[in-house]
């Protein structure tokens, strides 16, 4: 599964604050769920990891500019070599409005086809006719995605805690289908300077594509949901460091549908100007 956007929220950023984070997400599975939600465990292990840097920049006080650009992307089977390269970047517009009571926020975002569409992982032996296969394990679907997210916000006990609420929709290109994508957020602050949160993130299929690409790498048809636990620590006065578990859940909401599904981790480096 691929690595979450850091942040849907209805807050926006203030003037000139900033927020990066430098993060490494990975998994390893055999469980692959077909396009009909058929549980195929029997195969090569896939392993994936993703290198990233995500980004927020408040433009003003009710506008902020967010980036996601996967670095470095590695997959590979038990049985290929790993192949690597960029994958898409994502850039969302975000306006916050009644941010002083309770915050909401709407977003416009853009995937760009940065990634490699064609990535091809060679296997370390020749199958039973003697011939040495080759697998496509790209970084990137290749296509634009074009997104509109809405979000709310609220926070709670004179700000040690809060709770979020989004959804968004995915119209994608290439007659690829939509994807529609809801989740849930709550957080607090137990101690000074340490954040733990929890998520939840569904997503479901929008409006029918025709495409006959349906690997699992384009994500065509693809359901699924996840929760995930966490927290973020600031060490420092504007550096801090993060971690999350990712658990996904079948036939909960919706089914697991043209994906390999295992639980996910995600550490990284954070920096956020005061």
């Amino acid at each position: 599964m691929s690595t979450p956007l850091a942040s849907q929220s209805g807050w926006a950023r203030e003037k000139g604050s900033l927020y990066v984070q430098a993060a490494a997400y990975g998994f390893s599975s055999r469980d692959y769920y077909s396009v009909d939600g058929q549980l195929f465990d029997k195969g090569g292990k896939l392993t994936s990891t993703i290198y990233s840097i995500y980004g927020e920049y408040g433009l003003s006080s009710q506008l902020t500019i967010i980036g996601d650009l996967p670095v470095l992307g590695r997959n590979k089977f038990s049985n290929t070599n790993t192949v690597s390269g960029l994958g898409d970047f994502r850039l969302d517009l975000k306006y916050g409005v009644n941010q002083s009571k309770l915050p909401v926020s709407f977003s416009l975002g853009v995937e760009l086809p940065t990634g490699q569409k064609d990535l091809f992982a060679t296997a370390k032996e020749p199958n039973e006719f003697g011939i040495i296969e080759r697998i496509n394990l790209p970084t990137g679907d290749g296509e634009w995605n074009f997104l509109a997210t809405v979000a709310v916000s609220r926070s709670f006990w004179e700000g040690k805690a809060y709770g979020s609420a989004f959804a968004a929709y995915n119209l994608r290109t290439q007659q690829y289908s939509g994807q529609v994508r809801l989740g849930a957020e709550v957080g607090g602050q137990p101690l000074p300077g340490l954040w733990l949160f929890g998520k939840l993130f569904t997503q479901l299929k929008g409006l029918e594509g025709s495409t006959d690409d349906v690997s699992f790498f384009r994500g065509e048809g693809t359901t699924f949901t996840r929760i995930s636990f966490g927290g973020q620590y600031m060490l420092l006065e504007e550096w801090g460091v993060t971690a999350s578990f990712f658990l996904p859940i079948n036939d909960f909401i919706t089914p697991f549908r043209n994906i390999y599904a295992a639980p996910a981790f995600q550490v990284g480096v954070v920096y956020q100007s005061r």
